[in-house]
This record gives structure tokens, C-alpha cells and sequence, in this order.
């Protein structure tokens, strides 16, 4: 049988840059989930078909999918949008589903997200759940799961029902066919030793969830862009450009306390009070790919134009417009 995988656009954070390629590899249909539909112009995917009761979605995304195939559900229903987009996949074929955003946003969306995996692994479909710095698969008894994760990496099993029993080695306290009590905090913060890390899963469900680190700042910020701004620093001044890579990024952008998307977003709204267009594309850019959703841009550009005026937001409304339609 031929094996098909969906990419499935949920409303919640998308996960960093530096999970896409895990994420985007090998989808051959893509759906949004309602308000999801925004997701695709910053992953640069197009939509096969939109699912929900298109409560969350907004007016301007429709509009720049004219055309594309709505699947409509009433308001008043029994499951979530992300259920109604994964039934939609299986009626299409595929037998396995990537999902974007859905972890981070409401804790009830995220825990339901697990939930609904879950129930999906028992009956032979492998959904992988991304969000943030955060990647959850969910694996069936008599399944394994085989995944390379640098030293450091931060690593969780949680037992989604009773009599839960598991192996896991490559990680800081392995665990040879041991019972994983639901309601246990047993296989919480583990860490990856660097290298293969094999769960096998010999009784249960059990949600494995990893948690990222950032990486360097410029390059989740500048992504693809990082040679030709780095060029253009340095004609401009090397000795500048150096001070602006180790203060700026090396320095201010990765202190602990704020996450990238939250400073990116800090940045747009600066940029916007200082009249700065030339080099908000950059940090507009460096909001989307970080886990800042487009309305969330747009809105910290709204909320500046309270202190700085609306020529300003109007000017940087229009930067971020011109980068969205590039």
C-alpha cells in the first residue's frame, strides 16, 4: 500500500525554523484546520482544502485563497477542527499526518491535540504533533520509534492511558520494559545523550515529547537570508557589522527570559516608532519564522501606532504587506 502523508495547518504556534524541514518533507496533501489556513503563506504551502467552522479564520485569508475547496461544519459540533482535518486526510488517503500549531496557544487545544494523536496511533496512523521548540509523537504498543537528537535535548514520555510499559535507551536514565504509571511524572525531563534515541513501546500509548533549543539567533532570524545580510552589513562597515553580530544577536537576542518570537515582536514595534522601514522586512521576517503569527504582527504594528502615529504603522503595514506577497 502505498503510504501518503498530510501536512495539516492547525491555529496554534508554529513550531521554529529550524523543525520545517522535519515538518514540511514528504506531505502530499495539505490541509488547513480554520484558522490554520493563515500558517500556509508563512510556510510557503499551498492548501488543498480548508476545514472547519471557519470561526477563527480571517477574512483577508480567505480572500487570498479564493478558490480553494471548503469542507464547512456547523459551529455547534462535537469535534474540534483538528479531528475534523485529520477524518479529512484518512478519506484522502493518507495514512500518516504532520500537524503545524498544534501545541502552543490554549493549553485545552493542546491537550486534546495529544489526545486525539493518540487515538490515531492506536488505530495505525502516525500523527506527529509541532509547535514551538516542541515536536509530540504518539506511539502504539508494538511500534518503536527511532529519532537523532543532539546531547542536551530535553525529553518527556507520558503514558495517555493505563498500563503503559516501555524501553528507551540514548537517553540520560533509560528505562529496559519498565511500567509507566498514567498520572506519573516517571519519564518526565529526561535528556538525550547525543545520538539515536530508540523508544519501544510494549503496552499502552505513550506521548513522546521533545523540546528544542533555539539555536543561534541569526540564524533562526535571517534563515535563508543570513549570507546576503551579512554581506550587506559588512559593505556597509565590517567593524559594524561585527559589533551589530556579537551585541545585537550573539549578545541581546539570545539572553534568556524573553523567547525569539516575543523580542522579534518587541523589534517590529520599535522599528515601526523609530520610522526604521529598511530594516523592519528583516525582523518581520524574524517574528514569522520564530513562532509570531501574522496577526500578531500586525497587531503589535497596531499597538505601536497608539505611541507613534498612524504614518508610521501605515508605513510599516505596508513593509510587512510587500514581504507577505513576495
Amino acid at each position: 500500500m502505498t503510504r501518503r502523508t498530510a501536512l495539516i495547518l492547525a491555529g496554534g504556534t508554529l513550531p521554529i525554523p529550524a523543525l520545517w524541514p522535519a515538518l514540511l518533507e514528504g506531505s502530499d496533501v495539505v490541509i488547513a484546520a480554520d484558522g490554520g489556513l493563515a500558517h500556509a503563506r508563512v510556510l510557503r504551502v499551498t492548501p488543498d482544502l480548508l476545514v472547519g467552522d471557519l470561526d477563527s479564520v480571517e477574512a483577508r485569508a480567505l480572500e487570498r485563497h479564493r478558490g480553494l475547496p471548503v469542507e464547512r461544519h456547523p459551529t455547534d459540533k462535537d469535534e474540534l477542527d483538528l479531528e475534523l482535518a485529520l477524518a479529512a486526510a484518512w478519506v484522502r488517503g493518507a495514512t500518516s499526518a504532520k500537524v503545524a500549531g498544534a501545541l502552543g496557544g490554549r493549553l485545552d487545544q493542546t491537550v486534546a491535540a495529544l489526545f486525539i494523536a493518540a487515538r490515531s496511533a492506536r488505530a495505525g496512523r502516525a500523527v506527529v504533533l509541532f509547535g514551538g521548540r516542541n515536536e509530540a509523537h504518539l506511539v502504539a504498543h508494538g511500534t518503536g520509534l527511532a529519532r537523532e537528537l543532539a546531547g542536551g535535548t530535553t525529553l518527556s514520555l507520558l503514558a495517555m492511558q493505563e498500563g503503559c510499559r516501555v524501553s528507551v535507551t540514548g537517553v540520560r536514565y533509560p528505562l529496559a520494559e519498565a511500567d509507566l504509571p498514567w498520572g506519573s511524572g516517571l519519564g518526565v525531563s529526561n535528556e538525550a545523550t547525543g545520538g539515536a534515541v530508540r523508544l519501544d513501546v510494549l503496552a499502552g500509548t505513550v506521548a513522546l515529547l521533545i523540546e528544542h533549543q533555539e539555536g543561534d539567533a541569526r540564524s533562526a532570524i535571517w534563515g535563508a537570508q543570513k549570507e546576503r545580510i551579512g554581506e550587506g552589513l559588512a559593505a556597509a562597515d565590517p567593524d559594524l557589522a561585527a559589533a551589530i553580530a556579537s551585541f545585537v544577536y550573539d549578545d541581546m537576542f539570545s539572553r534568556p527570559g524573553l523567547d525569539l518570537a516575543t523580542r522579534e515582536l518587541l523589534a517590529v514595534a520599535l522599528l515601526t516608532s523609530l520610522g526604521a522601514t529598511e530594516e523592519l522586512t528583516t525582523h518581520l521576517r524574524g517574528a514569522l519564522r520564530t513562532g509570531a503569527t501574522e496577526r500578531q504582527v500586525r497587531e503589535a504594528i497596531l499597538h505601536a501606532a497608539v505611541f507613534v502615529g498612524f504614518p508610521r504603522a501605515l508605513a510599516a503595514m505596508r513593509v510587512l504587506q510587500a514581504y507577505l506577497e513576495g
